[in-house]
């Protein structure tokens, strides 16, 4: 690696930690060479652009996020104990400022601005494999769905988190264990429960 990489790495940490205690709120140009110890145009000799520069960092982020979930779990679990877990989880606090970071990059990809839009999109389908690879499943053909179950309840658990409404987290925790087992008891009344392979 060169000195510039080198350089370049350490910048990114930095910032990196910088948006992660802080947000985007405090992501002027200013304010990320502040945080990289440096002036705004050495800051833009090592980065073409500040979007190059967030793409980067957030890029960075995401990856941190992984190796934490990677460090946290590496057994599948089926639904039922997934989501209490990832409930768990967005708890913690290692966790819980990239989920507050998350929460600031949604409205600014709804505006489809970039380069908030393909990071985000980057970030999604990077969480979303991990939980595909967390999830235990008796069909292989009940992975795509469930994970993408997983994923919109994590997005909601990680919303009612920042709003203080643990109590609707409980109760949504609560309700998917009782809604699957009425329907298995549903389907198992009009003879439709197909047999397991």
């Amino acid at each position: 690696m060169s000195k510039t990489d080198a350089k370049k790495q350490i910048i990114i940490e930095k910032l990196a930690d910088h948006l992660l205690q802080f947000g985007m709120k405090e992501s002027s140009l200013r304010q990320l060479a502040t945080a990289a110890d440096m002036s705004d145009r050495m800051l833009l000799h090592y980065f073409t652009n500040k979007d190059e520069l967030l793409t980067a960092t957030l890029v960075r982020i995401n990856d941190r996020l992984i190796s934490i979930l990677n460090s946290a779990s590496s057994e599948q679990m089926p639904l039922q104990i997934l989501l209490p877990h990832l409930a768990q989880l967005i708890k913690n606090p290692l966790i819980n400022p990239y989920l507050k970071l998350w929460l600031e990059l949604v409205p600014l990809t709804a505006a489809e601005k970039e380069p908030y839009l393909a990071i985000a999109k980057q970030i999604c389908d990077t969480f979303f494999g991990k939980l595909t690879s967390m999830l235990k499943v008796e069909r292989e053909e009940e992975r795509i769905p469930l994970a993408s179950l997983a994923f919109a309840m994590t997005e909601g658990f990680v919303l009612l988190d920042a709003l203080d409404f643990d109590t609707h987290i409980a109760s949504a925790l609560k309700g998917i264990g009782e809604a699957r087992w009425t329907v298995f008891a549903e389907q198992s009344k009009n003879g439709k429960v197909q047999p397991r392979r």
